[in-house]
C-alpha cells in the first residue's frame, strides 16, 4: 500500500477541524482512507479537475467541504487541499 501524503494547507486543516468538529474530520478521514487504501476506488475518483487532480466532496455535520488530491510520479497520493466548500 501506498502511504498518503498531506502538504501542510491540509494537514493543518485537519487538525483544526478536529479541534472544531470531530464529526466532520471522522468522514475526511473516511475519504483519505479511500485514497490511501485503493486510489483508484472510484469514490475517490469522481470528479476530475482539467490539470489532472482529484476532487471529494464531503458534507458532514452540516458542512460542505472539499478534499483535493492527486498522485505524485512515484504513485504516491497526495492531497493538496482541504477546504469548505463555499471557499472556492
Amino acid at each position: 500500500m501506498r502511504e498518503l501524503e498531506l502538504d501542510p494547507q491540509p494537514s493543518a486543516a485537519l487538525d483544526a477541524i478536529w479541534n472544531r468538529n470531530p464529526r466532520l474530520a471522522e468522514q475526511l478521514e473516511v475519504a483519505l482512507d479511500w485514497i490511501e487504501s485503493d486510489p483508484v476506488d472510484p469514490r475517490a475518483r469522481r470528479r476530475r479537475f482539467s490539470n489532472g487532480m482529484w476532487v471529494i466532496g464531503i458534507v458532514a455535520a452540516g458542512e460542505d467541504w472539499t478534499l483535493v488530491w492527486d498522485e505524485e510520479e512515484s504513485g504516491s497520493p497526495i492531497v493538496r487541499l482541504i477546504v469548505e466548500t463555499t471557499s472556492i
